[in-house]
This record gives C-alpha cells, sequence and structure tokens, in this order.
C-alpha cells in the first residue's frame, strides 16, 4: 500500500515537471505578451517628433517596424517648432514600490554628437518601449534607430529569436538605409535580452563604435527562472529550477540556438570594442555581480542602485552623467 502510494506521488510529481518544463517551452515559442510603459505611445512618438518605418527583407522571411528619429538640432533647422529643452518626469510602479526618475537636458548646455544609435528593446517590449530612450539620444546629437526583436511589435515572425537570429535582420536594416541616415560613428544600445541582440549584431560588424548594454541579462535559463521569481513569486514555488532550464533549452533547440549563444559573460569579452555596462544590485535578471569580473580598459560597469530589471534603461540626469562622459572618450 505504501509503495502504491510512493508511485503514486512519484507519477505526480514526474507529470507537474514535464508539465513545468513543457508550459516554459511552450510559453518562449510563441509571441511574448506585449508590455509598455507609460508615455509609450504613437502620439508621444509624434510629439517626439520620431517617425515609424516598416522594413521588409524577402530573403529572411517578413518584415519588421522601427523608430527612426533625426537629431534634434537637425530637426530644429527644418522646423519652426524648435525643441531646445528635454524634460521627462517618470514615475512607474514595479511591484509594491514606485520609481521615480527625471531628466533636464537643456540644448544650451549640450555640444551636438554626431552619429548613429541603434536601440534595441528587451524581452515582451517593443520599439515604442525605446521611445523616450531615442529622444534622449536624439537631443546629444545622434540618428537613432530602433527596431522590433523578432517576434514583437510589428515583426511578422511568431517567435523570438533569443537576441541570436535577430542579428540578421538587424543588420540587414542598418544596411538599407542611406548613409545620411546612418552617420558614423556606430552605437549598439541594448536592454535586457537587446543586449543579447546588441552583442550578435556586434559580431557580425566591423564597424560599431561601441556598445551601451542596459541590464545585460544572464544567460536565458538563469534569466527566464530569474524573472518568474520576480514577477510570478508563487507560481515559481511550483516550477523547479531544472524543469525552467529544461523548457528554455526546448524553445532554444527548436531554432538550432545554443544556451552559450545568450552567455554574455562569454561573449563579450570575445568583442574588441569599448563597452558601457550598466546595472542594478537589485536585479537578479541581470545582476551587477555577475559583470564585475569583466571590468577592464575596454568594459566600464557603471552601477545603477536600487532598480528594478525593468527600469536600469531609464535614463535620468544620474546615468545621462555617465553616458555622455563615455560617448565623449569614445
Amino acid at each position: 500500500m505504501q509503495r502504491g502510494f510512493q508511485f503514486v506521488v512519484l507519477a505526480l510529481v514526474s507529470t507537474l515537471l514535464i508539465s513545468c518544463a513543457a508550459i516554459v517551452e511552450q510559453r518562449l515559442s510563441s509571441r511574448p505578451m506585449a508590455f509598455a510603459l507609460e508615455g509609450d505611445t504613437e502620439a508621444s512618438l509624434r510629439n517626439l517628433q520620431i517617425t515609424t518605418r516598416e522594413f521588409c527583407m524577402p530573403h529572411l522571411g517578413g518584415c519588421t517596424g522601427y523608430l527612426f528619429g533625426k537629431p534634434y538640432h537637425l530637426l530644429n533647422q527644418e522646423n519652426e517648432d524648435k525643441l531646445t529643452k528635454l524634460t521627462f518626469d517618470v514615475a512607474i510602479d514595479v511591484g509594491e514600490q514606485e520609481e521615480v526618475f527625471k531628466l533636464q537636458l537643456d540644448s544650451k548646455e549640450i555640444k551636438p554628437k554626431k552619429g548613429t544609435v541603434v536601440l534595441l528593446h528587451g524581452y515582451g517590449g517593443d520599439k515604442s518601449t525605446m521611445g523616450m530612450t531615442a529622444a534622449y539620444f536624439m537631443f546629444l546629437g545622434y540618428h537613432v534607430i530602433a527596431p522590433d526583436l523578432l517576434g514583437h511589435g510589428d515583426s511578422t515572425a511568431e517567435q523570438m529569436g533569443f537576441g541570436v537570429r535577430d542579428a540578421d535582420v538587424i543588420n540587414a536594416l542598418i544596411d538599407s538605409l542611406p548613409q545620411r541616415e546612418t552617420p558614423q560613428p556606430l552605437y549598439l544600445a541594448g536592454l535586457s535580452l537587446g543586449t543579447v541582440a546588441a552583442t550578435h549584431v556586434a559580431k557580425q560588424r566591423d564597424d560599431v563604435a561601441g556598445m551601451i548594454l542596459f541590464a545585460p541579462m544572464a544567460p536565458m535559463d538563469e534569466a527566464t527562472n530569474a524573472m518568474i521569481e520576480g514577477w510570478f513569486p508563487y507560481l515559481s514555488k511550483m516550477m523547479p529550477v531544472d524543469s525552467v532550464r529544461e523548457g528554455v533549452l526546448g524553445a532554444m533547440q527548436q531554432q538550432g540556438i545554443e544556451l552559450a549563444d545568450t552567455d554574455l559573460q562569454q561573449l563579450l569579452p570575445q568583442l574588441d570594442l569599448p563597452m558601457l555596462m550598466i546595472a542594478s544590485d537589485k536585479d537578479t535578471v541581470a545582476p551587477y555581480e555577475r559583470y564585475l569580473p569583466l571590468e577592464s580598459e575596454q568594459r566600464e560597469l557603471v552601477m545603477a542602485p536600487g532598480r528594478h530589471h525593468a527600469t536600469v534603461g531609464v535614463i535620468d540626469n544620474e546615468l545621462h552623467e555617465h553616458i555622455s562622459r563615455w560617448l565623449a572618450q569614445h
């Protein structure tokens, strides 16, 4: 009787573990649930003078949307409606707390730079979630391109590319644009999953001047488990780490992607590029401590204390000081 009961319990546990892995694999093999920060709307993008475009690539099997922005100092020469100040005052609810960010820039205090910044959003976001960041770099003097990653936003792909398969599309988009819209130097800036995409784009190009990585995420299995723990704490107690890992590996194998392809700790040292890495001590998806060993003359690590994973990429006055200083040096 006892042996029979143990067999039933073992069978139930095995079924639960298989189900957990299957759920994770199915979720990661589907289009992610979309989210947006307050203010990430078509109207706000128009107010910021950011245009929405579509890029189609028959040889890569589909289309994607992207944002394009010209530097504000050039737009001010073309339009009567001049933007001479950039002010953001943003309050974001994350869990049980509210994080407040303020950015105040005046064109009189900014010497316009020259170049192009490609912005790559995180998992579950889309190009519009990079709107404020795009406006920031446009105010500094850069042309900006912010595409939808595979399976996000206006991408016609139904599966995400884990930041790996995205590189071909992003590079095709960059190369399709005229030189007047993509002046050198070229910088790549990514958030979370976008940092993986930025890394694989950089691996394929020889004209990248540097990378800015907001919340560079842990390998996909660790990042997924941390996200489940952070966003769904009760559910995470019923989902063993090994089952989450199995589900992640299953979804990645469907697309011929290896877990090592998302391990930035191993990938970043392979790139001979200046990098600015920005991470938080409170972020379990992209742990600050994970990147301490990577600090070098080429790779600078900045602490954004107390920030939630989703807000590490929100640029305020303090982050502006780090970013503008780094850009001036590179």
